[in-house]
């Protein structure tokens, strides 16, 4: 009958030892846990990504790139789409009205905006095109804009207008170029070609 409870304590001593062992073994520096949390987060990739983007309960946008990747940093998030993007831009949720695409866009979450680079065409369903090195596209007013050159082709009246600078919203029914421009600075292909 003695056997028993020697067994017993004996369970219970190794149990209490191994508890206290893990105990300090998972002790942590109260300033390394400070340090690990003041670093970046990490990253997070996305590959063929599909995003709705609608207001009101209507769809206004599909945004589609073949990688997304979005970072946590310390002054917070950071979404960039560093192998082209594709929008298209909808009327009324089933009717396509302009499409964008550029060969890089970041989105700064903080301004709701993106800034779009490379390659930059968008163009809308009557066929007026606008080329550009570069521009932001804010979403809380649904405008393009940018300081750099920029090419634009309208369909009424035809023409092709160079500038530096431009206003426009989304469906390019609305444009201004800041300092319209003579001179030609680009070689431009026809926005048919692209899907």
């Amino acid at each position: 009958m003695n056997k028993p409870i020697i067994y017993k304590k004996y369970i219970i001593a190794v149990t209490f030892m191994s508890s206290c062992f893990f105990m300090t073994a998972c002790e942590n520096n109260i300033n390394d846990v400070k340090a690990l949390n003041s670093k970046a987060g990490g990253i997070d990739i996305g590959k063929d990504v599909a995003i709705y983007m609608s207001e009101s309960g209507k769809m206004n946008a599909k945004l589609t790139a073949p990688i997304m990747k979005k970072y946590l940093l310390d002054s917070g998030k950071m979404i960039e789409f560093p192998n082209t993007i594709k929008v298209d831009f909808y009327k009324d949720s089933s009717r396509i009205e302009s499409k964008l695409r550029a060969d890089y866009a970041n989105y700064i979450q903080e301004e709701n905006k993106f800034f779009l680079k490379g390659n930059v065409i968008v163009f809308n369903i009557k066929g007026d095109t606008l080329w550009c090195k570069e521009m932001y596209w804010d979403q809380v007013t649904s405008k393009f804009h940018t300081d750099k050159e920029v090419v634009i082709k309208q369909h009424n009246p035809i023409s092709k207008i160079y500038g530096l600078g431009f206003i426009a919203n989304q469906d390019l029914t609305d444009i201004t170029i800041i300092k319209p421009q003579s001179n030609s600075f680009a070689i431009i292909s026809d926005s048919s070609g692209i899907n």
